[in-house]
C-alpha cells in the first residue's frame, strides 16, 4: 500500500531528530522535542503517483491531494480534521515542514497545503505560493 511505504520512508529519518534524550532537551531549552508516536507523516499532501516529479520542469506545478481526505479518522494519524479551517491546516503543515527541513533529501520540492499544488524547485521554499501567497513548504516526492 502506497501510504505505508510513504510513512516508513519519510518518518524514519525524522525519528532520529525526535529521539533525543530528555536530558539533552533540558540542557538546551531552544531545542524542539516531539513525541515519536505523534509523527506519522512529514507533509499533508501527496501526488497521484510516485515519480510524478520526474516529468516536471522548475516552472511546472502539479495538483496534490490532501492526505486527510483519504481516511476516516485523520486526527488519529496526526493529520488535521477534514473540517479544520485553512489556518489550522497551514499551521500543522508548517510544523511538519520544519521537521522535514532538518533533513536533506535531494529530490524534495515545495507545496502549498491550502491550494494543493507542488513544484520540484526547492529554491522556492518559503517563497509565496503563486495562488494564495502563503509561504511554500517542503514537499517529498518519494
Amino acid at each position: 500500500m502506497r501510504f505505508v511505504t510513504v510513512v516508513l520512508v519519510l518518518v524514519a529519518p525524522l525519528l532520529c531528530f525526535a529521539c533525543k534524550s530528555k536530558k539533552e532537551a533540558q540542557a538546551d531549552p531552544k531545542r524542539e522535542t516531539v513525541k515519536t508516536q505523534d509523527i506519522l507523516y512529514s507533509q499533508l499532501d501527496i501526488t497521484e503517483n510516485f515519480g510524478d516529479n520526474l516529468k516536471l520542469k522548475a516552472d511546472d506545478w502539479i495538483k496534490t491531494s490532501p492526505l486527510n481526505a483519504t481516511m476516516e479518522n485523520p486526527e488519529s494519524m496526526g493529520l488535521p480534521s477534514l473540517h479544520a479551517d485553512e489556518n489550522k491546516v497551514y499551521d500543522v503543515a508548517v510544523g511538519l515542514s520544519k521537521l522535514r527541513e532538518k533533513i536533506s533529501i535531494p529530490s524534495d520540492g515545495v507545496y502549498c497545503p491550502i491550494c494543493h499544488i507542488a513544484n520540484i524547485d526547492i529554491n522556492k521554499l518559503h517563497t509565496p505560493c503563486p495562488k494564495c501567497k502563503r509561504k511554500l513548504l517542503k514537499f517529498g516526492w518519494d
